[in-house]
């Protein structure tokens, strides 16, 4: 059984690397294979799972395609060119008559994220407006805050506007700014964050745990960015993962499914920022 990791820095995934292809298994030859694709919010959790599940099922390959987000994968796996897609959103109307089924099998707290080397450790609502309108430009040492933004229409800002209508107001008129910052995945987001001094930007504390980036995810407004917290409603954002697949997918996507939600699996998605509703 091999990992081929094309391009990986030992300890972490960046964004070029998962710009290729995972494949666990290689070596198996004529073994079965099994395509996901889906959110770069999963990459690393799915990543780190299949490695695991590798270690007991030496007859199937898993082969992670990068950069479909949730609606690229559900088209990929309508078109059958994916047999399991990782999204965080349900299935639409239209999606459920094409015959897809979904499972939500975690969640993960969505998160505002500095560099480990900033002294920065909390943020307000407040902070965030300001950041979003540019009139909090400032961090308390001085330093320049630059926020990383991701395209018109997606669901993270998204995500960031439900904070309050001031934050939605300022990150609706962010959007429309020239010079701001956009990151496509929440690879490129954490890589801008690692690179860009001062940088600050929102995506899922999966990603710094399973990609063991060497970011720090904020508290808001008191609140620790915890799976306890968001569990408990203590803190206010997150990601649910679902798995969507045809409605009778292959036996070795209902294998993979069930170690996932296996006690081995789920130790694996704890240990990693989720936990499972």
């Amino acid at each position: 059984m091999c990992l081929k990791r094309l391009g990986l820095r030992a300890g972490r995934c960046s964004a070029a690397a998962f710009a290729l292809l995972l494949c666990v298994g290689c070596s198996a030859g004529a073994a079965e294979m099994i395509r996901v694709g889906g959110t770069s919010a999963a990459l690393g959790t799915i990543q780190l799972l299949a490695n695991r599940f590798a270690q007991g099922n030496p007859d199937l390959k898993i082969l992670a395609v990068a950069d479909l987000a949730s609606d690229g994968g559900l088209k990929a796996l309508g078109g059958g060119a994916i047999d399991l897609v990782v999204a965080t959103r349900p299935l639409d109307a239209g999606e459920i008559k094409r015959e897809m089924k979904q499972r939500e099998f975690a969640r993960t707290p969505f998160v505002f994220v500095v560099s480990a080397k900033s002294a920065v450790n909390a943020i307000t609502r407040k902070d965030l407006a300001g950041i979003y309108s540019g009139t909090l430009a400032k961090w308390p040492d001085g330093s320049t805050i630059r926020p990383v933004l991701r395209p018109v229409g997606n669901r993270n800002n998204a995500l960031v506007k439900r904070l309050s209508p001031q934050i939605e107001q300022a990150v609706s008129a962010a959007e429309k700014k020239p010079g701001m910052q956009v990151a496509i995945t929440d690879q490129e987001a954490a890589d801008k964050v690692e690179r860009v001094p001062g940088a600050i930007a929102a995506f899922s504390l999966s990603v710094i745990l399973s990609e063991r980036r060497p970011l720090r995810a904020l508290a808001l407004d008191g609140v620790e960015p915890t799976p306890a917290n968001a569990a408990a409603n203590a803190y206010p954002l997150y990601k649910s993962m679902f798995f969507v697949t045809a409605a009778k997918p292959p036996e070795s996507v209902e294998r993979f499914i069930a170690f996932v939600l296996s006690p081995a699996g789920r130790r694996i998605l704890a240990d990693n920022g989720h936990w499972v509703p």
